[in-house]
């Protein structure tokens, strides 16, 4: 759709402002069952997303027919829907900033390669998984690749455009021994696929599924802890909602008036980082169309902002931090983080095992957003893991709730982890809790 004939339509009509917000996507997925494709499937979309101010009021028109013949319908629509509704919270339609970060660009290879060496990749996955043990029964391997390219043009001149290319590899076990059944799951996103280590890859899945086999539960009791880096990730992510402006204004985050206030341990740091150049993706601007920047949200264990978008920055007086996003162009505008992190520390996870001697080390929690309370921060959570006994991982523990705050735990961290790492936008290292609470048996 031509903007420029989009704009002057709409500005003849009243509208005093108008933006579109494009994406193009697109993409290729395979899956495979036991080596056998169950799904290979291609696809390209582009749908806009059209903000109109009318009568001061906004609203969004979402089109997935970007063609010059939809103009008409699309500025009945916006002042036909202005005309129903009546909301007095501030809105933007944003100018832009002079300035945006420049983003490296990535070299992928992935062009180099036919959908039937794509192919035949998940095929060699699935062999590898196969022949790591006896006891794998079944596996579920998938590739996906997506390119996006996401336009945000206004009638106050803002124009930006960003592009993303990525790929993702997933497998899933399934392990049987003595009629137990395990599953193992993992993904690697991927920017290139020669040199791949699928052998890496295949193994420690594997390996981290068998082992968890003759799991039992343990006494319930107070233990000391070590959180895995991927449970600390989880954590991480489904709490994240506390740092957002939004929850602070709907009073639905235990940081409501907490600004520059200590709230975690001196030893925990967490930053919103859009440019992390280690990170799958990076971005110069959110969906508005403001400028990203690195945030340090805890310093120290002192909470140094919050995460907004332009409407909670104006609500709270203060300047957006970047953060305004959508999941999807067809999605209503959030305040989101990108790639958050808690920053490593430098304790490796054996010297870890070593210094706590005996105690817990928990690898999967499950039901997080069931689980948790983002208002008090309490978590209750089904969790496995590990003895930890003489300094070292031993038998596999099942069938625990691990119990807590988030801010009471990150008040007893003792020892933070040098093995970070960030998979998919949020990362983090592992962590020794000087004690949890864990129902068992």
């Amino acid at each position: 759709m031509n903007f420029e004939k989009l704009k002057e339509a709409a500005l003849k009509e009243g509208i005093t402002d108008i933006e579109s917000y494009t994406v193009a996507t697109h993409g290729t997925k395979i899956s495979m069952f036991n080596g056998n494709i169950e799904n290979n499937t291609s696809y390209q979309t582009e749908a806009s997303a059209i903000r109109g101010v009318y009568n001061q009021q906004i609203v969004t028109i979402y089109e997935e027919c970007n063609d010059d013949k939809m103009i008409p319908s699309i500025i009945h629509r916006i002042k036909d829907n202005c005309s129903i509704i009546n909301q007095n919270d501030p809105f933007f339609i944003y100018e832009g900033d002079q300035e945006y970060p420049v983003i490296e660009e990535k070299v992928h290879d992935f062009d180099q390669f036919t959908l039937e060496d794509k192919a035949n990749l998940c095929l060699e996955l699935t062999k590898l998984l196969e022949s790591e043990s006896p006891y794998v029964t079944k596996t579920e391997v998938s590739y996906s690749e997506t390119e996006s390219c996401t336009t945000i043009v206004n009638s106050k001149g803002l124009n930006v455009k960003k592009e993303t290319k990525f790929a993702i590899l997933v497998a899933e076990v399934i392990c049987e021994k003595d009629g137990e059944m395990q599953t193992g799951f993992d993904y690697l996103f991927l920017s290139n696929l020669k040199n791949l280590s699928l052998k890496q890859f295949a193994s420690k899945i594997v390996k981290d599924t068998v082992e968890t086999f003759g799991a039992e539960s343990i006494a319930s009791g107070t233990y000391p802890v070590i959180l895995d880096r991927s449970v600390v990730s989880s954590l991480l992510e489904a709490f994240s909602n506390i740092f957002s402006a939004n929850a602070v204004l709907k009073n639905m985050s235990f940081l409501k008036d907490k600004l520059n206030e200590k709230i975690f341990g001196e030893n925990i740091t967490i930053i919103d980082d859009p440019l992390f150049k280690d990170a799958p993706i990076q971005v110069a601007f959110d969906d508005e169309g403001v400028a990203s920047r690195t945030k340090t949200l805890v310093e120290h264990g002192v909470l140094k902002t919050y995460l907004h978008n332009l409407k909670t920055a104006a609500m709270m007086n203060t300047k957006s931090t970047g953060n305004g996003f959508k999941p999807n162009e067809a999605s209503s505008l959030n305040v989101l983080p990108s790639n958050l992190y808690l920053k490593a520390g430098s304790t490796s996870l054996e010297e870890m095992f070593e210094k706590i001697g005996n105690g817990v080390y928990i690898t999967d929690v499950k039901g997080l957003h069931a689980g948790l309370n983002p208002i008090s921060g309490s978590f209750n959570l089904q969790s496995n893991g590990f003895w930890i006994e003489n300094g070292k991982k031993t038998k596999p523990i099942t069938l625990i709730i691990l119990s807590g705050t988030l801010q009471d735990m990150l008040n007893h961290v003792i020892y933070v982890g040098s093995d970070f790492e960030l998979k998919n936008s949020v990362g983090a290292p592992s962590l020794a809790i000087e004690s949890l609470a864990i129902s068992g048996k």
